[in-house]
């Protein structure tokens, strides 16, 4: 959709691994292998860089529930980070947020926030049926944006976020924080360099929990607000919540979109008067035919959450729970570092595993390469995904580096969420139009 004075369209289709989606990688990638890429050493001048730069940046964050806290935590662990604003329309929740920061401004009203010139970005971490104006709002205001998961509640919302960063050319990042993770950084490596699963035929993942996602309602609230996530007017359910994290890893890794679903879902177990799917089993289909099948309950936390890909040569799984796993097939020729893996892995069959680390860089060596030579330049030990996130937006406000989860990586996982959740409710197979991924 093109209007009048508006930006050229801009397709996000089409997602071959450019050098962006290389450099994006961890400051210790590709360790296990015993392969070194240039895309690590780029990635670890580029943390470098930033941890050289700590020009003050001052900063707010509106909506300040439980994920804003998390978030507010994090920011402030950034070097030059300065919060000096908080925003939440619930008084508790701004008393309790503004007690982290003394020095800090509360308001209720975000305008007043975008209103102050002195603020260079703000962190939009509200519910997600007000993403989009508030991230909007804050674009046009000339505002750096960082927003939370998923980018926003319809397609066209999202796709008006993105105009609005085109036009401002502001940062928006979309807090999928895995972009900015060790172990899934390391992952796209092993799935895009070193090609250790051959071609990639299916994916799996799942989110598994079990719990009612239902929150006991304060005496001085209402259930709509403070449960908003179980309506569907508010809410996008657990394509959105969840599964938007794990859509994103698979477009990430695969280079490409989905343009297909199916799926079924439904209310079958919490009778509480939410209008969202307690449960979801859906199956994308990619252009290049690659399959991913997700699964999210709320009635079995079994196996927890992970990705798992799987091609000719091996599969590889991806967890933030439990780090990651490779396993070859019998059938694929074993090259000289599987014959002894470092850190072997028992899989349900017996296989003999590799089980992923990157800081191994820091203590393997394999003949015939540079692995375990130098030391890794830029600490990140004792980081966790919030926090490396929080420096990577901080990170291309300052230098102008890449954002590591654009709008683009969020467009496409808000669209598959969106359309999963339409074949679901009409119980048949929605094609997903090219048209979807351009703005």
């Amino acid at each position: 959709m093109r209007t009048e004075g508006s930006q050229p369209e801009i397709s996000v289709a089409g997602l071959g691994a450019t050098r962006r989606d290389v450099i994006a990688g961890s400051a210790a990638i590709a360790a296990a292998l015993g392969l070194s890429y240039e895309a690590s050493a780029e990635m670890q001048e580029r943390r470098a860089a930033a941890a050289r730069d700590t020009r003050p940046v001052k900063c707010a964050v509106i909506g300040v529930g439980s994920q804003g806290v998390t978030d507010l935590k994090r920011v402030l662990s950034v070097p030059g980070a300065q919060v000096v604003a908080l925003c939440d329309i619930y008084e508790p929740n701004l008393k309790r947020a503004l007690a982290l920061v003394p020095g800090a401004k509360g308001y209720k009203d975000y305008r007043q926030v975008l209103d102050r010139k002195d603020i260079e970005a703000v962190l939009v971490v509200t519910p997600l049926f007000v993403h989009a104006p508030i991230s909007i709002d804050a674009l046009k205001a000339g505002k750096h944006v960082f927003c939370e998961k998923m980018m926003a509640y319809s397609i066209e919302d999202a796709k008006r976020m993105a105009r609005a960063a085109v036009a401002s050319k502001k940062v928006l990042q979309i807090g999928h924080q895995r972009r900015s993770n060790l172990i899934y950084n390391h992952g796209w490596e092993m799935i895009n360099k070193a090609k250790v699963c051959g071609k990639v035929t299916h994916v799996r993942a799942q989110w598994n929990r079990n719990g009612s996602w239902r929150r006991p309602v304060p005496k001085d609230t209402n259930d709509r607000h403070w449960n908003w996530r179980l309506y569907k007017d508010l809410s996008q359910g657990l394509m959105a919540e969840l599964g938007t994290h794990q859509i994103h890893v698979t477009n990430w890794y695969l280079g490409e979109a989905p343009s297909a679903v199916v799926g079924i879902g439904g209310i079958n177990y919490w009778k509480d008067g939410r209008t969202v799917f307690d449960n979801v089993e859906v199956i994308f289909e990619y252009p290049s035919g690659v399959k991913l099948n997700y699964t999210s309950l709320t009635t079995n936390q079994y196996d927890g959450f992970y990705e798992q890909f799987m091609g000719k040569d091996g599969t590889l799984i991806v967890s933030q729970q439990t780090g990651g796993q490779y396993y070859r097939e019998p059938t694929a020729e074993a090259e000289a570092w599987m014959k002894a893996p470092l850190n072997k892995e028992t899989g349900a069959r017996g296989q003999t595993g590799l089980k992923l680390d990157p800081e191994a860089t820091k203590k393997l060596g394999v003949t015939g390469t540079k692995v375990g030579q130098k030391e890794i330049k830029g600490d990140v030990s004792g980081k966790d995904d919030y926090l490396l996130e929080m420096e990577d937006f901080f990170a291309s406000i300052r230098t102008g580096a890449p954002v590591m989860c654009d709008w683009k990586d969020g467009l496409r996982a808000c669209v598959a969420a969106v359309r999963a959740n339409q074949a679901m409710t009409q119980k048949t197979r929605i094609a997903i139009p090219a048209s979807d991924y351009v703005i």
